[in-house]
């Protein structure tokens, strides 16, 4: 196979490259989401009281 063909065959199966991407055309995302707050206490203080006693 001469050059050309085996350049032919590879754009052939896997086509061409996308447009490359500059720096300048990117945007640097910076999450914004606030902290989840704190969960509420779950149970009740007897069930608290049995489970840190250790029964």
């Amino acid at each position: 196979m001469d050059k050309e063909n085996v350049e032919a065959a590879r754009k052939a199966r896997f086509g061409t490259l996308p447009a490359r991407v500059r720096p300048d055309d990117t945007v640097e995302t910076v999450a914004t989401d606030s902290p989840q707050e704190k969960p509420g206490p779950s149970g009740t203080e007897d069930q608290r009281r049995a489970f840190l006693a250790g029964g």
